[in-house]
């Protein structure tokens, strides 16, 4: 069987979206994932895309040696054009980074697998919920796969984000804008809607 490398990558700076960083989010499995997309200019990600794409080729060799030499098919790689409202390439290449919440070993046993956050000095942050819009670059491990039903591909492990730039608990993607009047000061947390919407799956 072909040797497999776990290629470590980190990305160019791009803007988070759908990020759970802080807290897995558990609307898919039980365990949880920790999971973002991020948005690059496509200009930046060349040299990513050709890492992704060669560990596919990697994968596909991984499930002509499973299937015996026959025809393998591919999985949809972990990244794709970003289109506009009317479907229009916007120049940008969106990819996907996901990891368990959790790990069981051989053993049975089970640990805690949760990203490391740093902030733009490299300096570890907690209890930060980063939003989408915000400025990070992620560190991944990308893993070359093949089943039968699914076809030879690659998943971006998540392992770490640097923020660069933090949104954090701001309404702007209601349409709000700042105005004199009522402000609330109790410390329940604000209502973050993409939190709550549907989740883009990988």
């Amino acid at each position: 069987m072909p040797k497999i490398n776990y290629e470590k990558v980190v990305t160019p700076k791009g803007i988070a979206q759908y990020p759970w960083l802080h807290a897995p989010e558990t609307k898919f499995s039980e365990v949880g994932d920790y999971r973002t997309n991020l948005i690059i200019k496509k200009e930046d990600a060349k040299d990513l895309i050709a890492k992704i794409n060669i560990a596919i080729e990697e994968a596909v060799t991984l499930g002509k040696e499973k299937s015996k030499g026959k025809q393998v098919k591919q999985a949809d790689p972990p990244y794709f054009d970003e289109v506009d409202d009317d479907g229009n390439p916007t120049g940008n290449v969106i990819f996907k980074f996901k990891c368990k919440a959790k790990i069981t070993t051989k053993t049975g046993e089970t640990f805690p697998n949760k990203p490391v956050v740093v902030d733009a000095k490299g300096k570890p942050i907690q209890n930060v919920n980063v939003w989408g819009g915000s400025e990070i670059k992620v560190s991944a491990e990308l893993i070359p796969y093949f089943t039968s039903m699914v076809g030879a591909g690659v998943s971006m492990r998540l392992k770490a984000a640097q923020v660069l730039q933090l949104v954090e608990g701001n309404n702007s993607s209601f349409g709000f804008k700042e105005e004199e009047g009522y402000q609330h000061t109790s410390n329940v947390e604000e209502f973050n809607e993409e939190k709550v919407s549907d989740q883009e799956d990988f």
